[in-house]
């Protein structure tokens, strides 16, 4: 049932989307929630979940590179990544970040993660949560108030709440 509906429902709704000249997010949107729901059926050890943000999560003033090592991350508070560290470090999960599409695959296929969090735009996780089959993807959309691909925000309490999700103890 899965594969129907990532390898067909899917494209047939960003199909019938772009006939109907639709706002793209909401094809994306219906298909996200959709995936989500799919994804809370599903319990996971907490060892084999993938917290993966993207880099415009981080300040762009900011000088340290978290891509190379999350661990670079001093902690300033001015974007969510420390709480992400947080969140990850309280519920014991790893946590990664991308700079795109093409290196959060890999890190999916190189962490060999059961499930994967997913904090991108509703595009990115779309196209990941198909690239990701059939690894489980829980998508939390990120905000853009500044405009795409910089100082992006997460609402970390969505974020714990897909983890708590997957851990099976809602």
């Amino acid at each position: 049932m899965k594969w129907i509906i990532y390898n067909l429902y899917f494209p047939l709704v960003l199909l019938a989307g772009k006939v109907l000249r639709l706002p793209a997010d909401a094809a994306e949107l219906h298909l996200i929630g959709l995936n989500n729901r799919i994804q809370k059926k599903e319990q996971r050890q907490r060892e084999k979940i993938l917290i993966l943000t993207p880099s415009c999560l981080q300040n762009k003033d900011c000088e340290n590179n978290i891509v190379e090592d999350i661990a670079h991350c001093q902690g300033c508070g001015k974007c969510r990544i420390k709480d992400l560290l947080q969140l990850s470090a309280k519920h014991k999960t790893r946590l990664a970040v991308a700079t795109g599409g093409r290196l959060a695959r890999q890190i999916v296929q190189k962490a060999k993660a059961d499930a994967v969090i997913a904090v991108a735009c509703e595009k990115e996780l779309v196209s990941g949560i198909l690239d990701s089959y059939p690894v489980g993807v829980t998508a939390v959309v990120n905000s853009r108030p500044f405009g795409p691909c910089i100082n992006t925000d997460v609402d970390i309490a969505q974020v714990e709440k897909a983890l708590i999700g997957l851990l099976g103890k809602e």
